[in-house]
């Protein structure tokens, strides 16, 4: 037992050594304190993830004692193996090696291995397979295992578990605190889960100084955003009134003359274009809001976060002197918008007041209209109203009831054999009752003269399923078939939008909003490529065969007949376009197109 606890404690070490590999990807740079962070996270992480294989390998030790060695030389020279692999993987892509890549890699649609490489990975594994045998060796021979003193193994022992502790510890508080220069070593770790708990810190925090975050600037994160700085609007050209319109889980098919009559009937009634194809960037609204306000995969998430960087395209309004508006009913906090898209606004407004999502959705209404009527006219306005009755399946009680029967919400006992009828009539009529509160909205926009200058994009986050599929599955953030990502997507005035028309019926996405505008409204110079893995919308899109969509802890490629599905421990799934899984080999050169959209802001311009 002492001996595998020492064998333990050495491939600790090699481990830690192979991992400073992590830290030297091109354009990485760390702090003082986000160094000494990330020298206590490895050294924590490799020993709770060892300390596991020290209890499953307790078993090898009852059989012969070479026999044993074999089996942990092979055991262990394959982890580290393993483990430089993903290093070469990580500094490739940024994101750390799983089946789904390894899938990719094997296919031989992507990669071709020659022989010679072939060699290098046998001799890579006769190397680490001789080197742990050796350490073996040595500790059966030249060292005495009976005369070590157990005092000797506690000091390591009692050092490694505190800094498995205290790492913890103190990235729980930089993620309450926002302090990117301990958030951003969590990417670089494979499979580190430090702890955070606002509740926690919420305790010891009584007067709520979370929400004055800790200024810190961008200059240690490894994210090429933009690729180039921005040329915005060097001929100073005048720029419209912009407006987000989304409703927290709003269905494709509930835009509608029945569903939704205001919206219907005010798209109908003015210079339009509503696209047939269009899925949201997530099937959650963390990753369907970021496309949006990002112009790029919402896989980019949690390194944004971490890094702290604002949305481009609101920097860019900023810097065009827009009067920007923010009124969203659910708390911009969570998800953390406020230290993401909406970092960069002073005073932002954090939600409507408590209570239920109706009457969030009533307050916010109010509220824009009285920030609208009051804004400073001489400047362009952007408005973001993000509604949430759908999402809650809410509406007043004293509100007409149109759909009928309406049943009641109760997840707890939703089944495959739950109508789902009464359940949508409840969802249809949050639906009706948010555009109900819409009239009031286009209403201030045509007396106050200001529609005709008004770019309007009325959208959702993301889908609502109800158990489209028969497969169980009900609400969102469960699949990525378009009961879950499909969504209302129409764009309203400010310019001819004619020339849009050849892609209503091409697959778009959210990944499309901010291009458009930064080029055609912001009048932002660059190639998109600098700053979106988007498409402008005003240029027929040719050949995009899949879209890339993500979730908290998920991600899918989306083909028109096929969903790639990789999950939260990197393992894929290849469905059909109903979440069926099919017997089929999945078209890796998409995959690995996506891949490369994943991890295209990590990369510097070559």
């Amino acid at each position: 037992m002492k001996k595998l606890y020492l064998f333990l404690l050495v491939n600790i070490s090699i481990s830690s050594i192979i991992a400073i590999r992590y830290f030297w990807v091109p354009g990485s740079s760390f702090t003082w304190d986000g160094s000494l962070f990330a020298f206590i996270a490895v050294l924590g992480h490799f020993f709770s993830a060892y300390l596991l294989i020290f209890v499953l390998s307790i078993p090898i030790l009852w059989i012969n004692k070479k026999i044993t060695n074999i089996c942990l030389a092979l055991i262990f020279s394959l982890l580290q193996i393993v483990l430089y692999i993903d290093t070469i993987v990580f500094q490739q892509y940024r994101f750390h090696i799983s089946e789904s890549v390894l899938s990719m890699v094997f296919s031989g649609q992507v990669v071709d291995f020659s022989a010679m490489t072939y060699l290098l990975i046998s001799l890579l594994i006769f190397v680490c397979f001789a080197t742990e045998y050796l350490v073996l060796y040595l500790l059966d021979k030249k060292f005495n295992l009976n005369n070590i003193r157990s005092k000797l193994l506690i000091i390591p022992t009692v050092f490694l578990v505190c800094c498995l502790v205290i790492s913890h510890l103190i990235h729980m508080i930089a993620f309450y605190y926002a302090y990117s220069p301990i958030m951003v070593v969590k990417e670089y770790i494979p499979l580190y889960r430090p702890f955070t708990s606002k509740k926690i810190m919420g305790y010891f925090d009584k007067s709520g100084q979370r929400k004055v975050l800790i200024e810190m600037d961008n200059q240690h994160a490894s994210i090429y955003y933009p690729k180039k700085d921005l040329m915005i609007n060097p001929d100073n050209q005048a720029t419209p009134n912009i407006m987000f319109i989304v409703l927290d889980s709003w269905r494709y098919d509930s835009f509608s003359p029945d569903i939704s009559p205001n919206t219907y009937r005010f798209v109908k009634q003015n210079d339009s274009i509503i696209f047939n194809n269009h899925y949201s960037t997530g099937n959650a609204t963390r990753t369907g809001i970021f496309g949006l306000f990002y112009g790029i995969p919402g896989t980019y998430w949690d390194a944004f976060l971490r890094n702290r960087i604002p949305s481009l395209f609101i920097t860019t309004l900023q810097k065009e002197n827009y009067n920007i508006g923010i009124f969203t009913s659910a708390k911009v906090t969570a998800p953390e918008f406020d230290r993401t898209a909406f970092l960069t606004i002073k005073n932002l407004r954090i939600s409507s007041r408590d209570g239920k999502a109706s009457s969030r959705d009533k307050q916010l209404t109010e509220d824009w209209l009285n920030w609208y009527k009051t804004r400073d006219q001489s400047k362009p306005s952007f408005s973001f109203l993000f509604f949430d009755a759908p999402h809650a399946y809410d509406f007043p009680n004293n509100f007409d009831i149109k759909f009928q029967p309406v049943g009641e919400l109760n997840y707890m006992t939703l089944s495959n054999d739950t109508d789902p009828v009464p359940i949508f009539n409840r969802y249809k009529q949050s639906v009706y009752y948010d555009d109900y509160l819409l009239q009031k909205v286009y209403d201030e926009l045509k007396q106050s003269g200001s529609l005709d200058n008004t770019l309007i994009i009325i959208t959702g986050d993301h889908s609502q399923e109800m158990n489209d599929n028969k497969l169980g599955f009900w609400g969102h953030n469960g699949n990525y078939t378009d009961a879950q990502t499909k969504v209302p997507f129409i764009i309203v005035g400010a310019k001819d939008l004619q020339h849009m028309s050849d892609n209503i019926n091409k697959f778009t996405s959210h990944e499309d909003v901010v291009p458009t505008i930064m080029r055609n409204y912001l009048h932002v110079e660059n190639d998109i490529s600098d700053y979106s893995t988007g498409y402008d919308l005003f240029s027929p899109i040719l050949n995009r065969d899949w879209l890339l969509m993500s979730n908290y802890s998920s991600y899918a490629v989306r083909t028109k007949d096929n969903i790639y599905f990789v999950n939260r421990l990197g393992i894929s799934h290849y469905f059909d376009a109903y979440n069926n899984e099919v017997n089929e080999t999945p078209n890796y050169n998409l995959i690995h197109a996506a891949m490369n959209n994943m991890r295209y802001f990590f990369q510097t311009e070559q």
